[in-house]
């Protein structure tokens, strides 16, 4: 079975009828049917207070009643999270977030098939993205 790991980007593009990527992430989300999909509790604890902040109680409830839970929630133990945060606070130049470092770390550990993400910092994993990033026109 496939396993794609689901970022923050796609949960909320996937909530907002408004963003560019809609569509394709609902798509995406769609086709994902059969796929073991995982997340981390950092995820969803952005989602949730973003969720809660973009689009009010009603976007929080369709996040906790119709994306989550067909999303497996993995464990993020304590030593895990002391490795990531060491690395987060290296590359804190970067910009990257301490969710994203965690997730890059979940992925890897999980060996996760692709990316269902809008996020390009997921694009330096080797990983396939999904939805397929758009192609810049000349």
């Amino acid at each position: 079975m496939t396993k794609v790991f689901v970022d923050t980007s796609a949960i909320l593009a996937l909530l907002d009828r408004a963003d560019p990527q809609h569509a394709a992430v609902r798509t995406a989300f769609s086709d994902m049917a059969d796929a073991d999909l995982i997340t981390h509790g950092y995820v969803v604890a952005e989602s949730l207070a973003v969720a809660r902040r973009r689009f009010g109680v009603e976007g929080a409830m369709a996040l906790l009643d119709d994306v989550l839970p067909v999303i497996d929630i993995v464990e993020v133990p304590p030593e895990l999270h002391r490795r990531v945060q060491a690395v987060y606070r290296l590359s804190l130049p970067s910009g990257i977030s301490f969710v994203d470092r965690l997730s890059f770390a979940v992925i890897e550990r999980d060996a996760a098939d692709a990316v269902l993400a809008t996020d390009a910092d997921f694009r330096a994993l080797g990983v396939p993205l999904v939805p397929e990033p758009a192609r810049p026109t000349s």
